[in-house]
């Protein structure tokens, strides 16, 4: 997506630019726009639940996870131990494709500051964590093998396309996410300044999710 969205700006520029000469749009802003406000930010979204799927409860449902039931371990370690994994996982799904943006940049001729690029993977991986904390929440409550994806996948679409389409108003965590709040209007790079309240109301969703699903890994451990 990454390399397809930067080869194909040139062409997408120059057609925007010749029919809006008034309003000309800067190779950083179609970055933004296009892919850390949109098309980058759904796949990181999709990829990340994804990497959240499975769990004991669906071990143990479908009994592949007797072998890990019987070892001295508690299922709580068990679990928080998958959770910082995938939470490593999905931070490095945002910054990788993020870097490669920057690199990509100078084969069509332009340049994207590496620092911005960093700036804005880490922001999507951070407050992308009440995706992570949701996505883990279902695959403790739901024991069918599709379950967890379908719900979990049908809710984060409607909610995504529907602050997309403006149908819903009020906190937008995908705001957060590409750091909307962030960057200058024109140029659409960051200002220097993270989302800071953003990403702390972020981080106490994700909390409660997190909080959640350990309570119920817990009472079936007992």
């Amino acid at each position: 997506m990454v390399i397809y969205a930067v080869a194909s700006s040139p062409s997408f520029l120059a057609r925007y630019n010749t029919r809006f000469p008034d309003k000309p749009l800067a190779y950083s802003a179609y970055v933004w726009s296009g892919l850390f406000h949109y098309a980058l930010q759904a796949a990181w979204i999709l990829g990340a639940f994804v990497l959240t799927l499975g769990g004991l409860s669906r071990e143990i449902a479908s009994g592949a996870g007797l072998f890990t039931l019987g070892l001295p371990v508690r299922r709580t370690r068990v679990f928080l131990i998958r959770t910082c994994i995938t939470i490593l996982e999905t931070i490095t799904l945002g910054l990788l494709p993020a870097v490669l943006i920057s690199a990509s940049s100078r084969f069509v001729g332009q340049t994207y500051p590496f620092s911005q690029a960093l700036f804005f993977g880490a922001v999507m991986g951070l407050a992308g964590l009440v995706v992570v904390t949701f996505g883990l929440l279902l695959s403790e409550i739901f024991e069918g093998e599709f379950t967890a994806a379908v719900v979990g996948i049908c809710a984060l679409s409607i909610v995504f396309l529907s602050y997309k389409a403006h149908m819903l108003k009020g906190w937008n965590v995908f705001d957060v996410m590409s750091a909307t709040a962030s960057i200058d209007p024109v140029s659409q790079l960051s200002n220097g300044s993270p989302p800071w309240l953003g990403l702390a109301a972020c981080f106490s969703v994700s909390a409660i999710f997190l909080w959640v699903t350990c309570q119920l890994v817990r009472r079936r451990e007992a």
